[in-house]
């Protein structure tokens, strides 16, 4: 499988699909510490497969349910030479220095290895987060501890933010890798990628057929538009036909699923898949429906919206025919969530607070309601 340098300060090739471990069978089952004889073959069967294809980095975290005491149970069991992959776990940030140093013996212990090649400060998404990361006794500094006692080789952070959140974390300089959301049909956060992969940071891409569209499960007219190629191919392979993409996480539930990736990765991006580019922008440049930029000057919203991820949701829904996916994203949103922030479009009262900001010149209010209207629907 084609290897990828992730990133001059980390100065380390990684395959370019990485394996996510938390759809393991009964994966999120209480209790944790419960390992049953399925859930162990699912596991092992996937994770062997993977380094069987050439992946060499496997991608968990501490909130992942079982995932990593089953991949702990797996690598013992499969019994490669450590040198043959790479294990990146997440954590989310603790109040203290102290409490973020005993998570990592905890997972260290669960994964049955003695360093981690990647750690990640977990859902770095809103200000409260960056409290708790930085400081002379926070989160970051018991990462920095177990780093200087040779527990972990790099920190990262995984974030569900946009670009305007996330470029002063990579402009801090502390960080050697990113974990962020970048898609063919959510590039808002193109200037991020691009920011981290010049500052040397390795660059990977979440869940990108997921929370990218739900391309597993396509709609007639997404397969139409995406023809002859699975909307999964070309999703993939519009991500890694830009250098400063380093890996996508792939996760596997099964390990005949691994099968669609392989494919979509076997082959470069062509004229095929410039022509399917064209005809998406065409319609977007077409389309009376939500012309928005992603810029996100529109922001912050008074009343908590996510003006351009409604906008957003909404265009997919509309000319796309992604209606699940963007209901589905739609329906999760709260202004207090971590993961999914944002209040519902019917919270506008047309403040006009955003209007000047928009250098679109959007009727904002207006697109809002249609929004609404739109991904109400189930």
């Amino acid at each position: 499988m084609q290897q990828r340098l992730f990133g001059r300060r980390i100065g380390r090739q990684v395959s370019v699909l990485t394996l996510g471990t938390m759809r393991f069978l009964h994966g999120w089952d209480e209790p944790h510490d419960l390992l049953p004889d399925d859930s162990c073959q699912n596991s092992e069967a996937i994770i062997r497969a993977a380094l069987q294809a050439g992946i060499n980095l496997i991608e968990t975290a501490r909130g992942y349910g079982k995932s990593e005491r089953l991949i702990g149970r797996a690598l013992a069991r499969i019994a490669l030479p450590r040198s043959h992959y790479m294990v990146m776990t997440k954590g989310a940030p603790l109040p203290s220095a102290r409490q973020m140093r005993l998570c990592v013996d905890e997972s260290l212990q669960r994964l049955g290895l003695d360093h981690l090649d990647f750690f990640a400060l977990h859902g770095l998404n809103h200000s409260d987060d960056l409290q708790l990361t930085f400081g002379p006794d926070r989160a970051l500094a018991g990462l920095q501890q177990a780093q200087k006692q040779g527990l972990i080789g790099h920190i990262g952070f995984s974030t569900h933010a946009t670009a305007p959140f996330i470029q002063p974390l990579i402009s801090s300089g502390v960080f050697d890798f990113v974990n962020l959301h970048y898609y063919a049909f959510r590039p808002g956060n193109q200037p991020a990628v691009l920011s981290a992969s010049a500052a040397g940071m390795g660059v990977f891409i979440i869940s990108p057929n997921d929370k990218g569209g739900h391309l597993y499960q396509p709609s007639r007219q997404l397969s139409q538009l995406t023809a002859p190629l699975h909307p999964v191919h070309y999703n993939e392979r519009w991500l890694l036909h830009q250098p400063q993409v380093h890996t996508l996480s792939i996760g596997l539930s099964e390990p005949e699923q691994l099968a669609i990736h392989l494919a979509a990765v076997a082959e470069p991006w062509s004229a095929v898949e410039q022509t399917i580019d064209q005809r998406l922008h065409q319609i977007g440049q077409s389309s009376p429906w939500f012309p928005c930029l992603h810029c996100s000057r529109c922001l912050p919203c008074p009343q908590q919206i996510d003006i351009p991820e409604l906008l957003r949701l909404g265009y997919l829904a509309e000319r796309l025919g992604m209606q699940g996916y963007a209901s589905d994203r739609y329906h999760q949103m709260r202004p207090t969530d971590r993961w999914v922030p944002g209040a519902p479009a019917t919270q506008c009262d047309r403040c006009g607070d955003c209007l000047p900001r928009c250098p679109a010149q959007l009727m904002i209010p207006e697109q809002l309601l249609l929004a609404h209207q739109r991904l109400e629907q189930p």
